[in-house]
């Protein structure tokens, strides 16, 4: 039964049981054993294990909560062992995981599940989470010989956060952008941090203005060039969409990969580019509920 549930801090020696209960997760495995020893010594939150029975006889689950920045959570690597599911455990770990976010002063908790997924929708739901983005994978291939981007600089953040100020498509994702499977806010600090890491493009129109932005982010340990968010006039999007690529191919990328938004003319606009669904044509749904601060009364932002 859940009721004799612990949820504890993982341990090293809890690999063994986690390798157990992700084997069957995916026809493919899991990427939790991958990123367990990462995990473990994340100081930006912490890594979580139920124990089921009165000592602790056996580790049933195990969940991550991190704090992308110290108001916003993100609750990920939810695994139940198949043996013990339908017994209340995600449930109890979901309402572990909002209690300690609001508890280290969390304003809003996020997670991001599969579009087919209906029990984790019912029980997200219950728990007050609201369904905020739907989003679809899409992949394109490095272009060699492309025409490179223009990347923006720190002194081109007065126009880079005015663009994205008035953006329409940042105000209908609700501020969020995505990078590795991670949604959080585009804060005007999170902007200006793009812009010295050299991690925002940009295509201008005749007269000089932004016609596009978009951000990136190069990940050597996976090889894959993530775009995190794109706006513009739909022409320009495109145009930059292949630049991208193009910059892929510069820096050794495998694939260009982007989270693209239910948003039809984005979606053709990065077709245009050469980019379409990859191996995983599903959808991820984002969720998030709002915390008040010392009180039951949360609401949905």
């Amino acid at each position: 039964m859940a009721g004799e549930l612990t949820i504890r801090p993982a341990r090293p020696d809890d690999r063994l049981a986690v390798e157990r209960i992700c084997a069957q997760t995916w026809d493919w495995g899991d990427y939790v054993p991958e990123v367990w020893d990462d995990w473990l010594t994340d100081e930006r939150g912490v890594l979580l294990v139920g124990e089921l029975g009165a000592t602790g006889e056996r580790v049933v689950a195990l969940s991550k909560i991190t704090f992308h920045s110290p108001d916003q959570v993100w609750l990920q690597g939810m695994r139940v062992d198949p043996g013990y599911r339908r017994r209340g455990i995600a449930g109890r770990f979901l309402d572990y995981g909002i209690a300690h976010a609001r508890k280290h002063g969390a304003r809003v908790v996020r997670l991001g599940t599969g579009g087919h997924n209906t029990p984790v929708h019912n029980m997200v739901a219950r728990a007050g989470m609201v369904r905020v983005g739907n989003y679809v994978l899409w992949i394109a291939e490095p272009l060699p010989d492309g025409s490179l981007p223009t990347f923006l600089t720190p002194d081109d953040a007065p126009r880079a956060q005015a663009f994205l100020k008035s953006s329409p498509l940042l105000a209908y994702t609700r501020v969020l952008y995505s990078f590795d499977w991670v949604w959080q806010e585009l804060s005007a600090e999170r902007v200006t941090h793009f812009l010295a890491a050299g991690q925002v493009v940009a295509q201008f129109s005749p007269a000089g203005g932004l016609a596009a932005l978009a951000l990136i982010r190069f990940d050597p340990d996976d090889e894959t060039l993530w775009v995190g968010f794109a706006d513009g006039h739909p022409p320009a999007v495109t145009v930059l969409a292949m630049a991208i690529r193009a910059h892929a191919a510069q820096v050794g990328a495998q694939k260009a990969w982007v989270m693209l938004p239910d948003v039809a003319w984005l979606r053709e606009s990065f077709r245009a580019a050469g980019y379409d669904f990859g191996d995983w044509d599903g959808e991820l749904w984002i969720f998030e509920r709002w915390l008040a601060q010392n009180s039951e009364d949360d609401h949905d932002g």
